[in-house]
């Protein structure tokens, strides 16, 4: 096992910064998707760094003071102060002062009346600026003058959130932008999920407790009618030990229900299945 002394050491160690930096880029492909950019994500890691500090990292007998947390975290006082003070409420990252250029952009087509027809709804807007005429392009100039108008058309094309059609006017897709609860519920079970997973790995990692269960296979050089072989198998193979552990999981649940037993834990097991050509591999994998 790998005991790491987070808060001790004087710089992480490399295979780590390494390991970080090839986990955290699917991460990063999912935020850019629904046009969460870096400050906001910073924003969002200061928070988690102070709750972590404070729940997991206090002294013995000690009480967690601002100074202390802003030590251990790097977070400055100031911020520790008010994100302690407001610790029970949600994190509005709308309200921060770097709020993605995407977001602007849309909330001013959705929201500024100007960009509206009359029954409320965005307006189409020709691409082009023509003599004082409302735009697409004189609609970004409003956001941003660093960023072409073009940039964010090619970007809205590629997702389907807006179409041009033949006379050269943007159309904004309004359904796009409405989630679905079957996206709801797939964005609840990826937090569960990777939160549960990756706790139990970092609980290996530093050896504190019994090691969790965490086995994987991995193979180089198959054939893409190899890889759907093995894929079906797995899918087969990994429903059976589902179904299995789900039955005997609820009829312990029940049993405790009618036997009134101390039943405070919970437990999470699961099972996935990844395949991707090896020159789509970045250079930061860490194995």
């Amino acid at each position: 096992m790998l005991n790491i002394p987070m808060s001790t050491s004087a710089s992480p160690p490399s295979k780590l910064l390494q390991a970080l930096r090839y986990l955290l880029e699917p991460l990063v492909r999912l935020l850019l998707d629904h046009g969460m950019a870096f400050p906001a994500l910073a924003e969002l890691l200061k928070r988690v760094y102070v709750d972590v500090a404070e729940r997991d990292f206090a002294l013995p007998g000690k009480t967690q003071t601002d100074s202390r947390i802003s030590v251990l975290t790097g977070v400055h006082r100031k911020d520790v102060k008010r994100l302690r003070e407001t610790a029970d409420a949600p994190l509005d990252l709308e309200r921060t002062s770097h709020v993605s250029l995407q977001a602007q952009l849309l909330a001013k087509w959705l929201g500024d009346p100007q960009f509206q027809d009359e029954h409320g709804r965005p307006r189409p807007l020709p691409r082009l600026a023509h003599q004082g005429a409302l735009s697409f392009e004189q609609m970004v100039n409003d956001i941003s003058k660093d960023v072409r108008a073009r940039v964010f058309l090619d970007e809205w094309r590629r997702t389907d959130l807006v179409r041009l059609d033949e006379h050269d006017i943007v159309h904004l897709n309004v359904a796009a932008l409405l989630q679905s609860p079957a996206l709801e519920e797939k964005m609840d079970f990826f937090g569960r999920n990777i939160h549960d997973h990756l706790s139990a790995v970092v609980s290996n990692l530093e050896g504190q407790a019994a090691p969790y269960m965490d086995r994987c296979v991995f193979y180089h050089g198959l054939t893409e009618e190899q890889v759907q072989q093995l894929k079906q198998r797995a899918e087969q193979l990994s429903m059976d030990a589902l179904l299995e552990i789900n039955r005997i999981a609820r009829g312990m649940v029940e049993q405790n229900q009618s036997a009134s037993a101390d039943a405070t834990q919970r437990m999470h097991f699961g099972a996935y299945f990844y395949h991707a050509a090896e020159t789509q591999e970045t250079t930061t994998d860490p194995s």
